[in-house]
């Protein structure tokens, strides 16, 4: 080893933290995992398989990014187990593939089909999902392949990836004669531009509005893209006029997608929409126990119910704090104790949770007693102005929205009048201020310093 190697050591583990993260490296790399240098050949060695297997299917990519940046493009990195404490050891199997994003049957790529890895079986259900895997079974049942457009909507983790791919998978395997496509927004929206500016935009809308199911993820991803909306809404008349079942994900219910053309929006909310909810403690516990199970790891059921209850958001957020047990015991070489649980726990239980804008509108349409749409309207209802101008000032207070993106969700409001207003409530804040507005039982006042955080205490869950 040269004198340089030393250095380029140091350096591919500062940047590969700074690219990971500083807290993603402590937990999977830390002063356990070494670096060797040999050639344009680079080793991680680590403590074990289970460790191995996680840094080479999820770090892979930046670990190989940050050698080509280091060392040249020719360099070849490799996760391995040290089971001596000195190189030999087995090297790493490559990292499982993504899942592929086309599908289909009858020679439309089914091949690729398999690649997506949600199963419908696999879900735990509960409280907060039941009509949505209901509402998938339903559609997959269906001998006919016919069945009303589907909306699954809700925030980030909870499983509508997981749900649309297993639609995927329980169709190819009740009509594998079926051609479907399973794709995300973004993916829609980027072969759309490149068939426009490749000349092939006639077999791009040959090959969509002939599928006999179409199952996009991410469908908020179209919002303020509207050459992109008009070709979707053309595919999904085409799609459904012919009997054929959509299904779609978004994070946002259809009418709270700012910049959503209102064709677009009618045609979505003509079928079955349906939010998935957070899991309640006795999915959580049942998801830990799924998950640890297919891990081979032994959790205590005090270990279980502690993480079930501290970690309440969402399902890739307990997951995520599982891999970190795990990880941690694995770096120990001891069991899985509370204390690690703690650990492991403690940035996804202590952060403070920022609210979403939508749960923000909705509050304080509550609190006036009008209905969200109204605060989007173009009302100047002396009450619907006032909700209007507390949404504002609160999602830009608890948000990062910018004024231009807040004025797109109320209303496509321009970027001047989301400022005056948030002004109007920092002023009257300042003064101490009382508002009048009329209520169903009629005329009332209050301070706006209390009516501010009166929303704000049933936003946080206070």
């Amino acid at each position: 080893m040269n004198v340089a190697v030393p250095e380029k050591l140091c350096q591919l583990r500062e940047r590969v933290s700074e690219r990971i993260g500083a807290t993603r490296y402590r937990t999977w790399f830390g002063d356990a995992a070494r670096f060797h240098v040999d050639g344009n050949h680079v080793t991680v060695w680590v403590g074990n398989s289970f460790v191995r297997g996680w840094i080479a299917a999820n770090y892979g990519p930046a670990l190989d990014a940050v050698a080509r940046e280091l060392l040249g493009p020719d360099v070849v990195v490799t996760v391995a187990v040290d089971d001596a404490g000195e190189p030999g050891a087995a090297p790493a199997p490559p990292p499982p593939p993504r899942p592929a994003r086309l599908g289909g049957g009858s020679g439309s790529g089914s091949g690729s089909a398999a690649a997506l890895r949600g199963e419908l079986d696999t879900l735990v259900v509960g409280a907060g999902n039941q009509l949505a895997i209901s509402a998938a079974r339903r559609l997959c049942d269906s001998a006919a392949g016919h069945a009303a457009p589907l909306v699954i909507h809700g925030g980030c983790g909870l499983g509508k990836t997981h749900l649309l791919q297993g639609i995927c998978n329980a169709m190819r395997r009740v009509r594998p004669e079926l051609h479907w496509r399973y794709a995300s927004g973004e993916e829609f929206t980027n072969d759309f531009i490149a068939a426009l500016r490749g000349g092939r935009v006639d077999v791009f809308r040959a090959q969509h509005r002939a599928l006999d199911l179409l199952v996009i993820d991410d469908l908020h991803f179209l919002a303020n893209k509207k050459a992109t909306q008009e070709e979707f809404l053309h595919t999904y008349n085409a799609v459904t006029g012919a009997g054929r079942p959509v299904v779609f994900s978004s994070d946002r219910h259809p009418r709270e997608i700012a910049t959503l053309s209102e064709p677009l929006i009618n045609r979505l909310v003509s079928g079955m929409v349906v939010e998935i909810q957070p899991p309640d403690f006795a999915m959580r516990r049942e998801i830990l126990a799924r998950r640890a199970a297919s891990l081979r790891v032994t959790l205590p059921d005090e270990t279980i119910d502690y993480v079930a209850r501290a970690v309440t958001r969402n399902v890739r957020e307990l997951e995520g704090a599982l891999y970190k047990i795990v990880a941690l015991a694995s770096l120990s070489k001891g069991p899985v104790t509370m204390e690690l649980a703690r650990l492991a726990v403690e940035d996804y239980a202590s952060r403070v949770r920022s609210p979403e804008a939508v749960t923000i509108e909705r509050a304080a349409a509550e609190y006036f007693g009008i209905r969200p749409e109204q605060i989007r309207s173009k009302s100047r209802d002396r009450t619907v102005s006032l909700a209007r101008s507390v949404s504002v000032f609160l999602i830009r207070r608890h948000t990062h929205m910018s004024y231009p993106e807040i004025g797109r969700l109320i209303g496509s409001r321009n970027h001047s009048t989301v400022l005056m207003a948030t002004q109007r409530v920092e002023a009257t804040l300042r003064e101490n201020g009382a508002v009048t507005w009329k209520a169903a039982g009629g005329a009332r006042s209050e301070r706006l310093r209390d009516l501010v955080a009166a929303i704000e205490k049933v936003v946080s869950g206070g």
